[in-house]
């Protein structure tokens, strides 16, 4: 009957629509660099801070390497660095696991955990993901200047 299809028109009209899920664009690298470049480019950013006791962990015969205009214009990053900071609960090392594996391998000093990658010319660079900064060098006043360890993605 009319009245039927009345109400199913209603009914569908009338329900509430499904949240939209955005997913931020993936990074796609730009290449790769062999383990021994990566390898030495590490090596040549701990023997800058005078750190010879710091591990590196590389899991792949080869590292990815990605624009560095890509990263700083990424959503993940964005997306991060707009969280709130809450000591103990949501801090550093939660900051920088949000960011681990996208596009950002991660670093670990005596004061503070934070990202890295290697851009397209080869350089390293760290992310601070609190801010969605990016720079060659540590703020050692506050991001620690003895590494732990370099975790590659």
């Amino acid at each position: 009957s009319s009245s039927d299809l009345c109400k199913l028109f209603l009914g569908i009209f009338s329900r509430k629509p499904l949240p939209v899920v955005v997913v931020p664009p993936v990074i796609e690298p730009t290449g790769t660099v062999s383990y021994t470049i990566a390898h030495a480019i590490l090596l040549t950013k701990l023997a800058q801070l005078g750190d010879t006791e710091a591990e590196i962990f590389l899991p792949d015969a080869d590292v990815k390497i990605y624009s560095k205009d890509d990263v700083i214009a990424s959503e993940s990053l964005k997306r991060v660095s707009k969280l709130t900071y809450i000591a103990g609960e949501h801090d550093c090392d939660d900051f920088a696991a949000k960011l681990y594996g996208k596009f950002a391998g991660l670093v670990w000093t005596n004061l503070h955990a934070l990202n890295w990658f290697i851009d397209s010319s080869q350089t390293f660079w760290y992310i601070e993901p609190q801010t969605g900064k990016i720079s060659k060098a540590l703020d050692t006043s506050w991001q620690g200047e003895d590494v732990r360890f370099y975790l590659g993605r």
